[in-house]
């Protein structure tokens, strides 16, 4: 080598050395054919050269770069930002281009280059970086989220609120929470809203109801917080999260109706009997009639034809009575063969009396039951009585006429 290529190569060799950006050039194996002063210290090694990448970088960082070091090996440039711990275990924000070195169509190898992000660039990283995973976050929630406008137009929802009312994205954001509330849910959402807007409260939670495409309806569980504007030209915003209940409100239902339903008949028990009696007491309501009613001779039929037949007379009785009662209405089993009749629909006590002989006819009339070939005829005791006579008596003043009645009868 001449003395002018000998300088040539020395000058070549420590202007790469001086290069503050870490250069390296490695061979189609991943293994190192050289590396500057800056890559070196980077690595924390005084050597790099004929020592693989993996060896070199660790298994973590290599499973990170895995796939554009397969990319430049096919030929493809590759420019990335990374975060690492260097040598010295400070974290640092990089910028990485991988250059192919082609030969004759060929990829014999690749050069690398890693340089520090400026700062500034890093805030610009990390608000990206944020923003994208706050976006991502939302969008692959498990549960319904939407931003609403103060006016209750949906701004932006994500896939589990889409997939919860059966609406696209598009379709959504074209109308307004209260195009999809229950129509009786509707006052209390907008009570909500406006107690976010005015400040009585920060966030709400409450249970609601929503009405699906498909016509369905959802129960949900509701919390959302209002978020103000941080510049008065801007507009404060909601946020809501939505989780599907439905399974729970229906089991919640079904166990309600349980405790109150009498489980042969179908119709209210003794408990729901007394709770509404109790409303009416609290109410003073004075145009509500009861009926009571008991089945004369019901132990006969017990004894006679067995409790089959006597249990479905009870299930013919309860059905005859739901067929006279109005639908204002509401009749119990209140015991063994008694029956109570709340009577709303009646405006005077004449009308509760005409009711209470309607009754009496239609279920003294002959049964024909499946469990028995013979029908079967019973006489019905009737009482009454009125709330504007004795609200808080009821049922009491009910049932002694009951019994005036069965004393009266015939023997």
């Amino acid at each position: 080598m001449t003395a002018g290529a000998a300088h040539r190569a020395d000058t070549i060799l420590r202007v790469f050395d001086g290069v503050p950006a870490a250069i390296g050039y490695w061979d189609s194996d991943l293994r190192n054919v050289v590396a500057n002063d800056a890559l070196l210290t980077l690595l924390g090694l005084p050597d790099a050269t004929g020592r693989g990448m993996l060896e070199l970088v660790g298994p973590d960082m290599f499973a990170l770069d895995r796939p554009h070091l397969a990319a430049v090996l096919r030929g493809e440039r590759q420019d990335y930002t990374r975060t690492m711990i260097d040598a010295s275990g400070r974290g640092r924000h990089i910028r990485v281009a991988l250059v192919p070195d082609v030969v004759d169509g060929d990829v014999v190898g690749f050069f690398s280059q890693v340089t520090d992000v400026p700062s500034s660039s890093v805030i610009e990283l990390d608000r990206d970086e944020s923003m994208s995973l706050l976006a991502t976050t939302m969008e692959f929630a498990p549960i319904g989220k939407a931003v609403v406008s103060t006016s209750g137009r949906w701004l932006q929802v994500n896939r589990a609120m889409c997939a919860l009312l059966g609406y696209t994205a598009e379709e959504l954001t074209a109308t307004s929470f209260r195009e999809l509330t229950h129509p009786d849910d509707v006052a209390d959402a907008d009570a909500h809203l406006a107690s976010l807007l005015d400040g009585t409260c920060d966030q709400i939670e409450s249970e609601k109801r929503y009405v699906r495409k498909d016509g369905s309806v959802v129960w949900v569980q509701r919390n959302a917080v209002i978020v103000r504007a941080a510049h008065a030209d801007t507009e404060d915003i909601i946020i809501a999260q939505v989780q599907d209940i439905t399974r729970r409100r229906t089991a919640e239902d079904a166990l309600a109706r349980q405790a109150t339903t009498d489980a042969l008949t179908g119709l209210g028990n003794r408990h729901l009997l007394l709770a509404q009696i109790g409303e009416i007491a609290q109410s003073a309501t004075t145009n509500v009639g009861m009926l009571y009613l008991d089945l004369d001779g019901f132990k006969a039929v017990n004894d006679t034809h067995g409790h089959t037949v006597g249990d479905e007379l009870l299930v013919a009785v309860a059905d005859r009575i739901r067929a006279v009662i109005g639908v204002a209405d509401s009749a119990s089993r209140f015991g063994g063969d008694e029956f109570v009749v709340l009577v709303r629909s009646a405006r005077t006590a004449d009308d509760l009396e005409e009711q209470r002989m309607r009754l009496k006819k239609v279920l003294s009339e002959p049964y024909t039951l499946t469990s028995t070939a013979t029908p079967l005829r019973i006489s019905v005791s009737a009482g009454s009585s009125w709330s504007g006579d004795d609200p808080a008596g009821l049922l009491r003043v009910a049932d002694e006429r009951m019994y005036r009645d069965k004393s009266a009868r015939p023997r």
